[in-house]
């Protein structure tokens, strides 16, 4: 029983929503069609589009005046009127018929005109109204070639059905004088063609001319850094000029001081002088600068900008032409050479450079065609930044591997250093050790000279002593004895003569010599004679002592020995060129000079030597009765240089 009322209540209630259902799908069927009676979106815009572009001269005496015939159709935009009126550079209008229709239950929609540019300057009209007017004067005008604009046009200046642009253009003998790409619509239409001419026009050179600004100014600090890598400087200053050049070009405003032709000239004088700065900067990076190949240009350069500045303005326009080609090829003949020269100088960044030149070369030629045909875009607002960019890794390149020598040198010449560090420590080891020797040895020699000249003459005068005398007593061989220790120890003492004391005045100096030899020369009868000084005028020193000492007790002893002289004369005096004079004269039977300089007269040539080495000289004239011996040594020598 359950069950069968269970069943009877879910089939009622699924037969009720089917119902439902049913009535609803009935009522939709029955509803009349509404879409069908309500306009479209597409029938409630206006729409617009251009019919027909014309241009005509206008009349030079009065420029406001739109020309009534000579009207010829434009088939294309950009238009260039140089094609159509060669050496024209008056005034023109181009006239565009815009057909703008409207439904007339809709409401009246506003349109947008851009212009890509207009050379140089001119106004627009849309029918009768004006839209906008460039500055423009007799001489000055501005550059709107490179300057998009767009405008929107007010409802209420449209007429429906036909309507009229009018655009006076104010050419240029040196440009290509005309109007760009037009565009009529909607906002969303045309604002989409406008941002893209402002890309390429306007955005992307002025960022390549600050990004080439700051390349030149990082060349520039680099060449103030490595003066002798030119390549710097010229790179730097070719930045500089297409700086400048871009300036130009995007700078729209008139300069009062220059006209619009003389900034033509200008702007292409800037052009040659950077080709030719190019090239040489590059031929320095390469190492290759060619000299007398920078010479030629630069004078080539010089003469064009001449010819240039001054010639007629209906010589102008050829002479620009011929010029701006033939640098135009020259940029073209570096690029394709510069491969090469990288080859040659086996650099990364010259192999980079090369690269860049490479890609430059299709962009220039593209560029080029684009300029005369003004068909496509221009490839280089695209790629202008991006291969300024990468000249500045070249320059980082460059840096980096000048660095790199840098790192390398300074180790290598810290190696060098230690090396040369450690044979200049053996060197002066070895020199030590040979000075060390030669003192020992110098030593020597004037040991052997002292004993010769002071120990020698003492046993000389002995022996002389001894045979004048046949009986010879105890106390005389003790007092011969005694004088020959005590001369050996004045030998010994003379070996610190550097050290020692000179003597306080010349008597103190002689009165060993005297007291020795006088009473030798008394025991063989001869007379002597002793002058001295009683003070000294210039103080010598103790070397210069010991040196006149041995002198005078050589030439004393070879007295005794050999004159068979009766009268000697010892006289020790002082000049006023502090110089002191030792002369000794005796009147014995003489001998021959010449003998002291052959060297068989060994005590009196090494006082020679020794009064040479203190920058003295040493004089002996021999006749018979007569022989003298004079010492000239300066007072103030210096005690090293002697010792030396």
């Amino acid at each position: 029983m359950f069950r069968g009322v269970s069943n009877t209540a879910f089939e009622r209630k699924w037969l009720s929503i089917a119902f439902s259902i049913l009535i609803c799908l009935a009522y939709l069927a029955a509803m009349p069609s509404h879409a069908s009676d309500a306009p479209s979106t597409s029938n409630t815009q206006c729409k617009s589009n251009i019919q027909r572009i014309e241009i005509a001269k206008g009349h030079a005496n009065n420029p406001m005046q739109r020309p009534i015939e000579g009207w010829s159709t434009v088939n294309k935009l950009p238009d260039q009127w140089n094609k159509r009126w060669p050496d024209f550079d008056g005034i023109a209008w181009y006239k565009v018929n815009i057909q703008y229709r409207c439904p007339e239950q809709a409401i009246k929609q506003p349109l947008v005109l851009a212009i890509e540019g207009i050379t140089q300057s001119g106004r627009v009209y849309i029918n009768n109204d004006l839209l906008w007017q460039d500055f423009i004067s007799s001489e000055y005008s501005s550059r709107s070639q490179h300057l998009p604009h767009m405008w929107n046009i007010p409802a209420s200046s449209l007429n429906q059905g036909n309507n009229t642009i009018w655009i006076q253009v104010y050419g240029s003998l040196t440009q290509k004088s005309g109007i760009g790409k037009l565009k009529v619509g909607s906002y969303e239409d045309v604002n989409a063609e406008f941002k893209m001419w402002m890309l390429e026009k306007r955005t992307l050179v002025e960022l390549n001319t600050m990004i080439n600004f700051v390349i030149a100014v990082f060349f520039f600090l680099a060449w103030i850094a490595i003066r002798d890598e030119k390549a710097f400087l010229w790179l730097a200053i070719t930045g500089i000029a297409w700086v400048l050049y871009s300036t130009i070009i995007i700078y729209t405003d008139p300069i009062p001081w220059l006209s619009t032709l003389q900034l033509d000239r200008l702007q292409n004088i800037i052009f040659y002088f950077y080709a030719v700065f190019g090239c040489i900067g590059a031929w320095y990076f390469a190492h290759h600068p060619f000299p007398r190949i920078q010479k030629a240009l630069l004078v080539i350069a010089a003469v064009a900008a001449l010819c240039t500045t001054f010639a007629p303005e209906q010589y102008l326009n050829q002479i620009i032409q011929i010029s701006f080609s033939f640098f135009v090829l020259l940029f073209v003949v570096k690029c394709i050479t510069y491969p090469y020269l990288a080859y040659k100088a086996k650099m990364p960044e010259t192999y980079m450079l090369a690269s860049l030149y490479f890609i430059y070369l299709p962009i220039s030629i593209h560029d080029a065609h684009f300029m005369m045909t003004m068909e496509g875009h221009a490839w280089s607002p695209y790629t202008g930044p991006l291969t300024t960019m990468a000249l500045g890794g070249v320059l980082a390149m460059r840096l980096a591997r000048y660095t790199w020598q840098i790192k390398r040198f300074n180790k290598t010449l810290t190696e060098q250093v230690h090396k040369a560090e450690q044979n200049l420590t053996q060197s002066l080891g070895q020199q030590h050790q040979l000075a060390l020797e030669n003192a020992l040895l110098q030593e020597r020699i004037h040991l052997s000279h002292d004993l010769h000249d002071g120990l020698g003459g003492s046993i000389v005068r002995s022996i002389l002593t001894l045979e004048h005398n046949e009986k010879v007593e105890k106390n005389q061989v003790m007092s011969i004895l005694k004088m020959l220790r005590s001369d050996l120890r004045q030998v010994i003492d003379s070996g610190s003569s550097l050290s020692s004391k000179a003597p306080d005045t010349p008597i103190e100096w002689a009165a060993p010599i005297r007291h020795r030899f006088v009473q030798l020369f008394e025991e063989i009868e001869i007379r002597s004679e002793w002058h001295f000084a009683q003070a000294w005028h210039y103080q010598p020193n103790a070397l210069h002592c010991i040196t006149l000492t041995r002198v005078a007790e050589e030439a004393l002893t070879n007295i005794l020995k050999h004159s068979q002289a009766t009268h000697v004369c010892v006289r020790l005096q002082e000049n006023e060129a502090a110089e002191l004079i030792l002369e000794i004269q005796d009147n014995g039977v003489g001998f021959d000079p010449s003998t002291v300089e052959s060297g068989l007269h060994v005590g009196l040539q090494s006082m020679r030597a020794r009064i040479e080495r203190l920058g003295g000289q040493f004089q002996v004239e021999s006749l018979i009765n007569r022989t003298l011996i004079r010492v000239t040594l300066p007072a103030t020598a210096n005690t090293q240089e002697a010792s030396a």
